[in-house]
């Protein structure tokens, strides 16, 4: 494993500058065009110089023992062996898809990898190679993007009874930094200078009150002590319990979604996403454990607070997360949201069809969401609404639909 040790921040990108020459006759329209893009350019690099000071030395906690025989994915190995071999079995170029799946998974596990992957300044090279390549000025920039999205970046999206599941068969569950929302993409935190809820005070209320018993219930469970949890959140329901008790005006919701932001990506330790995403975040201190349950809840929070609509992220073929996303409500939504809604792609966010799945007429035919004004002008994606239902958004049914699944769990345990 590489270890970037010490870095020097003071660059000298200060040095980096640019003699504006005056425009002449003699000048060709490659140079002309060459001139007006370096300030540009010269603009991004000196932000990108800036994000290296995100790099420190590696995180020395280990990781559970389950985890720690995770396979380092050595490039070299990749390339002679998998890759080889698989181009050598076949008629150039007529690969298999089969195959090429496979090659593009062993790709993106790699990257996932690499420690480097989960820097922003690098991460973002990667997720936002479609955003770098829809503000290229061409006519053909949403063919362009649509590519980058359907075959190097993008997500499923993941309904919230899936979530649910996925986050309590998990062996672990670790929170990650969202790259979108650490990298300055998109900051939807607040709306109108207020933490961004879409439910009532009481509501809320009654949400974080279920939290924290199940915070509660966890501790009396394991002899006041909370196992598979980071210091970070046990300090962080410590001080909620501290409030609750001395019926503190801060004891709301509002300050455990400001505590926990922007460490919304759900890690589960699952065969279905790759576990070299979370070796890569935890190396670099952007991972964190929490216990399952606690997990649970605050998927539910996020579900029911704010609209959230979960996705698994893939990177090439390889689903590494499920990424709480920024809504369109707040902020304009992520990199996928964003893309979606407002670009107007159709491959950055793949809609669920399981569980309750898309709104539907009697045809069949998929309407647009009824609960979002900025989301009616594109059809439901699926993420979670029960459309049989009278009320889809009840929070009294969502919450009983949250208590199954968990009794569920807890049966076959």
């Amino acid at each position: 494993m590489e270890n970037h040790g010490h870095v020097d921040h003071h660059h000298h990108h200060h040095h980096l500058s640019l003699e504006t020459n005056t425009p002449n006759i003699h000048q060709s329209p490659e140079q002309i065009e060459w001139e007006r893009r370096w300030p540009i350019a010269l603009k991004e690099l000196t932000v990108l110089v800036e994000r290296i000071k995100d790099i420190r030395r590696a995180n020395p906690d280990k990781l559970p023992l389950e985890m720690a025989n995770i396979e380092n994915k050595q490039i070299t190995r990749i390339l002679k062996d998998e890759l080889f071999q698989a181009i050598k079995t076949q008629q150039y170029p007529n690969l298999k898809p089969s195959v090429i799946r496979r090659m593009a998974n062993k790709i993106g596990d790699y990257l996932l990898w690499r420690r480097v992957t989960t820097i922003p300044v690098i991460h973002e090279l990667i997720v936002l190679l479609p955003w770098w390549i829809s503000h290229m000025p061409s006519d053909v920039i949403s063919t362009l993007r649509d590519i980058g999205l359907k075959y190097i970046l993008n997500g499923i999206v993941i309904p919230v009874q899936q979530v649910w599941k996925d986050i309590l068969d998990a062996q672990f569950v670790y929170l990650g930094h969202c790259v979108c929302r650490s990298a300055g993409i998109i900051d939807d935190l607040k709306k109108d200078n207020r933490v961004f809820t879409i439910l009532n005070p009481e509501q809320n209320q009654m949400l974080l009150d279920r939290m924290m018993q199940r915070y509660r219930s966890l501790k009396e469970q394991f002899g006041n002590h909370l196992p598979s949890t980071a210091p970070r959140y046990i300090e962080l329901f410590e001080e909620l319990e501290a409030k609750r008790q001395s019926g503190a005006t801060d004891y709301r919701l509002e300050t455990l979604i400001e505590k926990t932001y922007p460490d919304w990506e759900i890690l589960p330790v699952l065969d279905k996403y790759t576990q070299s995403w979370i070796r890569s975040m935890h190396t670099n201190y952007k991972a964190h454990l929490i216990h399952k349950e606690l997990a649970f809840e605050l998927a539910t929070i996020l579900y029911a607070t704010r609209g959230a609509i979960f996705s698994s992220m893939r990177l090439i073929e390889t689903p590494y997360t499920i990424c709480c996303c920024p809504t369109p409500e707040a902020g304009g939504g992520c990199v996928l949201t964003n893309w979606y809604y407002w670009g107007m792609s159709n491959t950055s966010l793949l809609p669920n069809e399981a569980d309750y799945g898309r709104r539907k007429d009697k045809n069949g035919n998929v309407l647009t969401c009824q609960f979002f004004p900025i989301r009616g002008k594109r059809k439901c994606l699926g993420c979670g609404c029960n459309h049989q239902a009278e009320n889809p958004k009840d929070l009294g049914m969502f919450l009983h639909d949250a208590d199954t699944v968990y009794s569920e769990w807890q049966q076959k345990k």
